[in-house]
């Protein structure tokens, strides 16, 4: 049974954690009419996405390290009001130039609020029951990023674009005032740990003894494979799809089944771990993770210009991620001490994204629309992830078998 106050804690980082990429999907469709009204080229006004990743990356890293410093709630009403603000400035924005600026300043904002809903968590919750909030959150976040574009889309055709940063600015405002009058004020104090001056000497520390955890690391490369899977397959598909002859329409509709398959495993994941250990779960995410990406090579091999073949395969895969993301994250967020969650939470997210830039970056120069080309490329992260998870394995037996180390559980 929830009662309010975990309800309300629930609500409140689910909208923290869904945020940052509703705020980056929700323009999408308004890319043309944008870029007309700037007077500038497609690659500029798409500029703004590579500048916003860079913003939530380096956001990531430093606001866990603010967070553990100045405590979760004044860092994350600083991020929602810049976040609430930069919108604003989105909406008015006469330049490319400015726009940009402001897209990356609202990327920081936003980003503060992933960090910190991750830190919230581990704050609350031991390891089993960190893996059934994500399995409530991650599904929830996914359909907020899928439905984005569509409500941007009916927003700029009846009005304008300028009217999807004004309704996102009212959410940064809901988000402020559900920070506010959330009566779990526990949740949301400073970290229990003695206040430190914050050096660099201390934050160096501080990231060393996070960086350094085996542990935290092997779960932190997991996650990275599955976001740079995951991405390297949204931006390398579309072009894959228009070089087997689909439209747009058709095109649009092939990216349903992933979606589901993803939400179905956050939600399953959320089941099993009621009679599984994180670990089990976090074996059987891998075992179809890895088995998708077997199943691309092969499909892709015998039906090349088949995007139901391709889809498929895809799906397990992403259904792999599914489970992995939530059993992964509370493995990397319960592996260190409480008192570094904020670092531990902000590293954890920067290297999502930073994986996900690289691959961005070169899939397209290596695949340039081949279905064949495109399961090759996601084969190599995936095989990483699955590196990651046998050391991972190896150091979990290690650890049980030897008083050297300790596993946190």
């Amino acid at each position: 049974m929830v009662d309010k106050n975990q309800f309300q804690f629930i609500f409140l980082v689910t909208l923290l954690s869904s945020i940052s990429l509703f705020s980056t999907d929700i323009f999408l469709p308004a890319l043309p009419q944008m870029a007309e009204f700037f007077q500038c080229s497609h690659a500029q006004i798409q500029m703004s996405f590579s500048i916003s990743l860079i913003g939530i990356a380096a956001c990531h890293l430093l606001t866990g390290l603010l967070a553990d410093r100045f405590g979760r709630k004044k860092v994350l009403l600083f991020g929602m009001i810049l976040f609430t603000t930069a919108s604003i400035l989105c909406a008015l924005a006469q330049t490319i130039q400015q726009f940009v600026l402001f897209r990356l300043l609202q990327a920081i904002g936003g980003g503060s609020g992933s960090v910190i809903s991750r830190t919230l968590i581990v704050d609350r919750y031991d390891r089993k029951e960190a893996v059934k909030i994500f399995s409530t959150i991650f599904p929830i976040a996914s359909i907020g990023g899928a439905i984005a574009p569509f409500i941007g889309g009916y927003m700029t055709y009846f009005w304008t674009w300028q009217v999807t940063f004004i309704f996102i600015a009212i959410v940064g405002v809901g988000i402020l005032t559900s920070v506010i009058i959330l009566e779990n004020k526990e949740a949301l104090s400073p970290s229990s740990t003695p206040i430190e001056p914050l050096s660099s000497q201390l934050a160096g520390k501080k990231h060393l003894e996070v960086v350094t955890n085996l542990e935290f690391i092997a779960h932190v490369c997991i996650i990275a494979a599955c976001f740079s899977a995951f991405r390297s397959y949204i931006v390398e598909s579309p072009f894959v799809f228009t070089a087997q002859g689909f439209d747009v329409q058709e095109i649009g509709r092939f990216y349903m089944l992933p979606s589901v398959s993803y939400i179905i495993g956050n939600l399953l994941a959320k089941r099993l771990i009621q009679n599984q250990m994180p670990n089990q779960l976090l074996r059987t995410g891998m075992i179809l993770f890895v088995f998708g990406a077997a199943c691309l090579l092969v499909v892709t091999y015998i039906f090349p210009f088949s995007p139901y073949a391709l889809i498929i395969a895809m799906s397990m895969l992403i259904f792999g991620n599914g489970l992995l993301f939530p059993t992964a994250s509370a493995g990397a967020m319960t592996a260190v001490p409480k008192k570094h969650a904020g670092i531990a939470s902000g590293f954890l997210g920067a290297s999502g994204f930073i994986a996900s830039a690289l691959a961005i970056s070169w899939v397209g120069d290596f695949c340039q629309g081949d279905a064949q080309k495109l399961a090759f490329f996601i084969a190599v992260p995936v095989v990483f992830g699955l590196i990651s998870y046998l050391t991972l394995a190896s150091h979990s037996r290690h650890c049980e078998t030897t008083a050297g180390c300790h596993i946190l559980k």
